[in-house]
Protein backbone atom coordinates (compact mmCIF):
# COMPACT_ATOMS: atom_id res chain seq x y z
CA UNK A 1 0.00 0.00 0.00
CA UNK A 2 3.26 1.93 0.76
CA UNK A 3 4.71 1.64 -2.49
CA UNK A 4 1.52 2.69 -4.46
CA UNK A 5 0.91 5.87 -2.40
CA UNK A 6 4.49 6.74 -3.15
CA UNK A 7 4.22 5.67 -7.15
CA UNK A 8 1.23 8.05 -7.29
CA UNK A 9 2.77 10.71 -5.19
CA UNK A 10 6.29 10.75 -7.42
CA UNK A 11 3.86 10.06 -10.82
CA UNK A 12 1.88 13.09 -10.36
CA UNK A 13 5.21 14.96 -9.49
CA UNK A 14 6.67 14.20 -12.90
CA UNK A 15 3.49 14.77 -14.56
CA UNK A 16 3.20 18.54 -13.36
CA UNK A 17 6.73 18.63 -14.36
CA UNK A 18 6.78 17.44 -17.32
CA UNK A 19 3.20 18.80 -18.68
CA UNK A 20 1.90 22.48 -18.81
CA UNK A 21 -0.58 21.54 -16.78
CA UNK A 22 -1.93 23.22 -13.22
CA UNK A 23 -2.15 22.15 -9.77
CA UNK A 24 -5.66 21.90 -9.94
CA UNK A 25 -5.94 19.51 -12.88
CA UNK A 26 -2.84 17.18 -11.59
CA UNK A 27 -4.88 17.16 -8.33
CA UNK A 28 -7.88 16.01 -9.97
CA UNK A 29 -6.55 13.39 -12.19
CA UNK A 30 -4.75 11.72 -9.40
CA UNK A 31 -7.47 12.17 -7.25
CA UNK A 32 -5.55 14.27 -4.14
CA UNK A 33 -6.80 16.95 -2.06
CA UNK A 34 -4.94 20.18 -4.02
CA UNK A 35 -3.07 21.21 -0.44
CA UNK A 36 -1.98 17.76 -0.13
CA UNK A 37 -0.20 18.08 -3.86
CA UNK A 38 1.10 21.43 -3.01
CA UNK A 39 2.66 20.40 -0.01
CA UNK A 40 4.06 17.36 -2.37
CA UNK A 41 5.62 19.38 -4.67
CA UNK A 42 7.26 22.21 -1.78
CA UNK A 43 8.72 18.65 -0.15
CA UNK A 44 10.29 17.43 -3.54
CA UNK A 45 11.60 20.94 -4.65
CA UNK A 46 13.25 21.62 -1.10
CA UNK A 47 14.80 17.96 -1.12
CA UNK A 48 16.09 18.52 -5.33
CA UNK A 49 17.55 22.06 -4.26
CA UNK A 50 19.09 20.45 -1.16
CA UNK A 51 20.90 17.73 -3.37
CA UNK A 52 21.54 20.87 -6.01
CA UNK A 53 25.08 21.06 -5.16
CA UNK A 54 25.72 17.29 -5.56
CA UNK A 55 24.32 16.61 -8.08
CA UNK A 56 25.44 19.75 -10.52
CA UNK A 57 29.15 20.33 -9.90
CA UNK A 58 32.16 21.83 -11.88
CA UNK A 59 34.63 18.72 -12.11
CA UNK A 60 36.73 19.22 -8.95
CA UNK A 61 39.58 16.80 -9.66
CA UNK A 62 42.04 16.74 -12.57
CA UNK A 63 41.13 13.15 -13.86
CA UNK A 64 37.37 14.92 -14.45
CA UNK A 65 39.02 18.04 -15.91
CA UNK A 66 40.90 16.56 -18.35
CA UNK A 67 38.44 13.94 -19.70
CA UNK A 68 36.11 17.02 -20.24
CA UNK A 69 38.67 18.77 -22.12
CA UNK A 70 38.94 15.86 -24.44
CA UNK A 71 35.67 15.24 -24.95
CA UNK A 72 35.36 19.28 -25.69
CA UNK A 73 38.56 18.65 -28.13
CA UNK A 74 36.53 15.76 -29.87
CA UNK A 75 34.05 17.97 -31.41
CA UNK A 76 36.26 20.38 -33.47
CA UNK A 77 39.59 20.40 -32.01
CA UNK A 78 38.97 23.32 -29.45
CA UNK A 79 41.72 23.13 -26.56
CA UNK A 80 40.85 23.56 -22.89
CA UNK A 81 37.35 23.98 -22.72
CA UNK A 82 36.56 23.05 -19.35
CA UNK A 83 32.72 24.21 -20.16
CA UNK A 84 29.95 26.27 -22.38
CA UNK A 85 28.04 28.92 -20.79
CA UNK A 86 25.09 31.14 -21.67
CA UNK A 87 21.54 32.44 -20.36
CA UNK A 88 18.25 31.83 -21.21
CA UNK A 89 14.59 32.95 -20.39
CA UNK A 90 12.18 31.37 -17.86
CA UNK A 91 9.15 33.08 -18.54
CA UNK A 92 7.26 33.77 -15.61
CA UNK A 93 3.74 35.32 -14.42
CA UNK A 94 4.41 38.62 -13.09
CA UNK A 95 5.64 37.82 -8.76
CA UNK A 96 3.54 39.51 -6.34
CA UNK A 97 4.16 42.97 -4.96
CA UNK A 98 7.10 43.49 -7.88
CA UNK A 99 7.24 46.18 -10.39
CA UNK A 100 6.72 44.59 -13.36
CA UNK A 101 9.21 46.96 -15.53
CA UNK A 102 12.29 45.14 -13.74
CA UNK A 103 11.08 41.73 -14.72
CA UNK A 104 10.49 42.69 -18.57
CA UNK A 105 12.99 41.48 -20.68
CA UNK A 106 13.80 42.79 -24.55
CA UNK A 107 11.12 40.65 -26.03
CA UNK A 108 8.35 42.40 -23.78
CA UNK A 109 7.22 39.96 -21.07
CA UNK A 110 8.43 38.78 -17.57
CA UNK A 111 10.93 36.29 -17.22
CA UNK A 112 14.13 35.14 -15.16
CA UNK A 113 17.67 34.34 -16.42
CA UNK A 114 18.94 30.61 -16.38
CA UNK A 115 22.59 30.67 -16.50
CA UNK A 116 24.63 27.61 -16.71
CA UNK A 117 27.34 25.71 -17.49
CA UNK A 118 27.65 22.56 -19.04
CA UNK A 119 29.55 19.49 -20.80
CA UNK A 120 29.43 17.62 -23.85
CA UNK A 121 27.05 15.22 -22.76
CA UNK A 122 24.48 18.50 -22.03
CA UNK A 123 24.89 17.59 -18.70
CA UNK A 124 24.68 21.03 -15.81
CA UNK A 125 28.17 21.70 -14.23
CA UNK A 126 26.77 25.05 -12.56
CA UNK A 127 23.69 26.90 -12.82
CA UNK A 128 22.52 29.71 -11.21
CA UNK A 129 19.00 31.53 -11.60
CA UNK A 130 16.96 34.67 -9.54
CA UNK A 131 17.81 37.74 -11.44
CA UNK A 132 15.24 39.32 -13.84
CA UNK A 133 16.18 39.12 -17.64
CA UNK A 134 16.69 42.84 -17.80
CA UNK A 135 19.80 42.45 -16.11
CA UNK A 136 22.39 41.99 -18.72
CA UNK A 137 23.72 38.01 -19.07
CA UNK A 138 27.36 40.11 -17.90
CA UNK A 139 26.12 41.48 -14.79
CA UNK A 140 23.94 37.95 -13.87
CA UNK A 141 27.73 36.35 -14.38
CA UNK A 142 29.34 38.81 -12.10
CA UNK A 143 26.35 38.03 -9.92
CA UNK A 144 26.75 34.53 -9.82
CA UNK A 145 28.82 32.35 -7.44
CA UNK A 146 30.78 31.07 -10.62
CA UNK A 147 32.27 34.28 -11.17
CA UNK A 148 34.93 34.15 -8.14
CA UNK A 149 35.03 30.55 -8.63
CA UNK A 150 36.40 29.96 -11.90
CA UNK A 151 39.01 32.94 -11.55
CA UNK A 152 41.15 30.22 -9.57
CA UNK A 153 41.28 27.67 -12.10
CA UNK A 154 44.44 26.89 -14.29
CA UNK A 155 45.16 28.76 -17.12
CA UNK A 156 45.11 25.47 -18.86
CA UNK A 157 41.48 25.50 -18.69
CA UNK A 158 38.62 28.52 -20.18
CA UNK A 159 34.68 28.18 -20.69
CA UNK A 160 33.17 29.41 -24.02
CA UNK A 161 30.25 31.77 -23.83
CA UNK A 162 28.65 34.45 -26.52
CA UNK A 163 29.29 37.74 -27.10
CA UNK A 164 27.75 39.09 -24.09
CA UNK A 165 29.64 37.97 -21.67
CA UNK A 166 33.10 39.83 -21.35
CA UNK A 167 36.19 38.32 -22.67
CA UNK A 168 38.86 36.89 -19.67
CA UNK A 169 41.56 34.36 -19.71
CA UNK A 170 39.01 31.82 -18.09
CA UNK A 171 35.93 32.84 -20.55
CA UNK A 172 36.55 33.20 -24.23
CA UNK A 173 34.57 34.45 -26.43
CA UNK A 174 34.32 34.98 -30.68
CA UNK A 175 36.06 38.22 -32.77
CA UNK A 176 33.69 40.51 -33.22
CA UNK A 177 33.86 40.43 -37.29
CA UNK A 178 33.97 44.38 -38.65
CA UNK A 179 34.80 42.59 -42.03
CA UNK A 180 38.98 42.58 -41.31
CA UNK A 181 39.55 39.63 -39.72
CA UNK A 182 42.54 37.47 -40.68
CA UNK A 183 42.27 33.98 -41.34
CA UNK A 184 43.30 32.43 -37.99
CA UNK A 185 40.50 34.63 -36.72
CA UNK A 186 37.58 33.68 -39.35
CA UNK A 187 38.74 29.83 -38.77
CA UNK A 188 38.44 30.52 -34.63
CA UNK A 189 35.18 31.68 -34.86
CA UNK A 190 33.44 28.84 -36.09
CA UNK A 191 35.63 26.09 -34.10
CA UNK A 192 34.34 28.52 -31.05
CA UNK A 193 30.84 28.26 -32.00
CA UNK A 194 30.56 24.70 -32.95
CA UNK A 195 31.47 23.54 -29.40
CA UNK A 196 30.05 26.25 -27.43
CA UNK A 197 26.25 25.13 -28.79
CA UNK A 198 26.02 22.12 -26.14
CA UNK A 199 24.70 24.75 -23.80
CA UNK A 200 22.03 25.67 -25.82
CA UNK A 201 21.41 22.09 -26.53
CA UNK A 202 21.31 21.78 -23.24
CA UNK A 203 18.69 24.53 -22.58
CA UNK A 204 16.24 23.13 -25.56
CA UNK A 205 16.73 19.36 -23.89
CA UNK A 206 15.51 21.20 -20.11
CA UNK A 207 12.46 23.17 -21.54
CA UNK A 208 10.96 19.95 -24.36
CA UNK A 209 11.28 17.80 -21.30
CA UNK A 210 9.91 19.84 -18.39
CA UNK A 211 7.18 21.85 -20.41
CA UNK A 212 6.19 23.81 -17.26
CA UNK A 213 9.12 25.87 -17.73
CA UNK A 214 7.09 27.36 -21.01
CA UNK A 215 5.75 29.62 -18.24
CA UNK A 216 5.45 29.55 -15.10
CA UNK A 217 3.03 30.54 -12.46
CA UNK A 218 4.16 31.11 -9.00
CA UNK A 219 3.50 33.52 -6.89
CA UNK A 220 7.06 34.45 -5.61
CA UNK A 221 10.72 34.80 -7.73
CA UNK A 222 11.88 32.01 -4.98
CA UNK A 223 9.20 29.48 -5.64
CA UNK A 224 9.93 30.63 -9.23
CA UNK A 225 13.80 29.93 -8.93
CA UNK A 226 13.68 26.62 -6.40
CA UNK A 227 11.34 24.72 -9.34
CA UNK A 228 14.16 25.93 -12.28
CA UNK A 229 16.62 24.32 -10.22
CA UNK A 230 14.68 21.48 -8.89
CA UNK A 231 14.35 21.07 -12.89
CA UNK A 232 18.08 21.03 -13.49
CA UNK A 233 18.58 18.83 -10.55
CA UNK A 234 16.14 16.28 -12.50
CA UNK A 235 17.55 16.75 -16.12
CA UNK A 236 21.27 15.81 -14.68
CA UNK A 237 19.46 12.83 -13.34
CA UNK A 238 18.32 11.87 -16.15
CA UNK A 239 21.18 12.30 -17.86
CA UNK A 240 23.54 10.33 -15.51
CA UNK A 241 21.35 7.38 -15.52
CA UNK A 242 21.36 7.39 -19.57
CA UNK A 243 17.72 8.81 -20.18
CA UNK A 244 17.68 10.88 -23.18
CA UNK A 245 14.55 12.33 -25.09
CA UNK A 246 15.10 10.22 -28.52
CA UNK A 247 13.76 13.37 -30.28
CA UNK A 248 15.26 16.56 -29.14
CA UNK A 249 13.70 19.61 -31.81
CA UNK A 250 14.96 23.24 -29.98
CA UNK A 251 13.85 24.78 -33.18
CA UNK A 252 11.29 27.01 -31.19
CA UNK A 253 13.51 27.15 -28.55
CA UNK A 254 14.56 30.79 -27.24
CA UNK A 255 17.61 31.61 -26.56
CA UNK A 256 18.63 34.42 -24.42
CA UNK A 257 21.30 35.85 -27.06
CA UNK A 258 21.99 39.95 -26.14
CA UNK A 259 24.32 42.67 -26.74
CA UNK A 260 27.96 43.02 -25.74
CA UNK A 261 28.66 43.94 -22.63
CA UNK A 262 31.62 46.18 -22.27
CA UNK A 263 31.81 47.10 -18.64
CA UNK A 264 35.17 45.02 -17.93
CA UNK A 265 38.32 45.47 -15.97
CA UNK A 266 41.14 46.03 -18.94
CA UNK A 267 43.64 44.06 -17.86
CA UNK A 268 41.31 41.39 -18.05
CA UNK A 269 40.38 41.74 -21.48
CA UNK A 270 43.96 42.21 -22.60
CA UNK A 271 44.94 38.26 -20.72
CA UNK A 272 41.65 37.13 -22.71
CA UNK A 273 42.85 38.46 -26.02
CA UNK A 274 46.47 37.24 -25.32
CA UNK A 275 44.96 33.72 -24.36
CA UNK A 276 42.85 34.29 -27.65
CA UNK A 277 45.59 35.01 -29.99
CA UNK A 278 47.47 32.14 -28.47
CA UNK A 279 44.95 29.56 -29.00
Amino acid sequence: MVDVILYIVMYSYYHFYGNKSVIRDVASRFNIAESMFYAITSNIMKFLNDIAPNVITMPNTENRKREVVREFEDICGFPGVLGCIDGTYIKIRMPAKKIKSTYVNRHDYPSLTLQAVCDVNKLFLDVFTGPPSKVHDARIFQLSFLSNEIQNISEDYHLLGDAAYPLKKYLLTQYRDYGNLTATQRNYNPKLCTTRVKIENAFGLLKQRFRQLMQLDFLTVKRSANFIISCCVLHNLYIINNDYLDNLDIENIEYNERHVYNEQNPNDRMDGETKRYYL
